[in-house]
């Protein structure tokens, strides 16, 4: 998994129970951390690292600013994580359990256990924070978490024990990977399926940031199929390497203009994506000195405008600079100073 300013990658190492924090500026191990598991999720601000594997006995919190274990939280036969987009809770799923368990993050205390059908595996935060999509495995269902009553709302058959579910950044559609039959493509509107895709042995599948394409991974192929969104077809077919299953992206695109250079009050037009966990109605796109961010938080934007979808562009006006010289626009989220994208330098004339 990645942070969500895109500078760190976590990596569970199984065999060693560690978790590799990886600098993605040098492709560098700078830290490892004593923590069991398959399996881990990033908290939205990127303060947190929740690791969670069958037989670990417990989901580890790291704390990202040291790099070290902040707790330890009793939860027994899990399989997969996820987190909502507000971080207040963690969602973790069971195998020989049969359930879900509902972690309170300001706690670190599990509150909730929704019973499942069968054994499951991977699960998924709708993008507003109301639905978890879980795959129940044994009993070939996905079952939708109600997070406001943390029970199961509706039980869709995919017609093939499910391993992975992604939700695509708009939440319109919910795509869940199968371990014997096709990718299937659920309506979180109507929740019936209303496509296949034919990939199969697929594993922690996920959407790209902008949701035009989906990855999968193929276990026993060892391969990563890229489906197309706008018409659920496989586009290409990648050789990754022996058995892989899971998926992980950056924060997104880094910004992107396609005027760099821009005459004082002339509009200036900004391209964003972030994954679909970090949404919010108040993140923005901010303009401040062409200072590397050192005064970002500490003194107020010149222009600025919400950016609040999971990928668009926003129009900043540059009258609102002091006047010609270089500046930075950055992508900061929920109304914070937390750095998704940027920067994105540019010059006023």
């Amino acid at each position: 998994m990645v942070s969500p300013d895109g500078t760190r990658a976590y990596t569970a190492n199984p065999d060693l129970g560690s978790v590799s924090v990886i600098d993605t500026a040098t492709n560098t191990v700078t830290a490892t951390v004593a923590a069991p598991g398959t399996t881990l999720v990033v908290s939205p601000d990127g303060r947190k690292v929740y690791v969670t594997g069958q037989g670990a006995g417990s989901v580890t919190v790291i704390d990202t600013a040291t790099n070290t274990v902040s707790a330890r939280i009793p939860v027994a036969g899990y399989q997969g994580i996820a987190v909502t987009p507000d971080g207040s809770r963690v969602y973790v799923s069971h195998w020989s359990e049969h359930g879900v368990s509902v972690i309170d993050t300001a706690t670190n205390r599990v509150v909730a256990v929704v019973p499942t059908t069968g054994g499951c595996y991977g699960l998924a935060v709708h993008p507003d924070g109301t639905r978890v999509y879980v795959a129940d495995n044994e009993a070939q269902i996905v079952s939708v978490i109600n997070t406001a009553t943390n029970t199961i709302s509706r039980s869709i058959g995919v017609g093939s024990p499910p391993t992975g579910v992604a939700v695509t950044p708009d939440g319109a559609g919910v795509y869940v990977g199968c371990e014997e039959g096709p990718v299937s493509l659920i309506d979180s509107v109507g929740n019936k399926v209303v496509a296949t895709i034919p990939v199969w042995d697929a594993g922690a599948l996920a959407v790209s940031p902008d949701g035009t394409f989906v990855y999968v991974p193929d276990y026993s192929k060892h391969t990563l199929s890229v489906i197309n969104v706008a018409g659920n077809t496989v586009t290409g077919t990648v050789a990754v390497g022996p058995n892989p299953c899971s998926v992980a992206f950056g924060p997104g695109v880094p910004l992107r203009t396609d005027t760099p250079t821009v005459v004082k009050g002339a509009p200036l037009k900004v391209r964003y994506s972030t994954v679909p966990g970090n949404v919010r109605s108040t993140n923005w796109v901010g303009v401040y000195p062409d200072d590397g961010g050192a005064t970002i938080g500490k003194k107020n934007s010149f222009v600025w405008a919400y950016a609040p979808n999971a990928a668009g562009s926003v129009t900043l006006d540059t009258g609102g600079v002091p006047g010609p010289g270089r500046y930075a626009a950055w992508y900061l989220y929920n109304d914070g100073y937390t750095t998704l994208a940027g920067p994105l330098t540019f010059t006023v004339t």
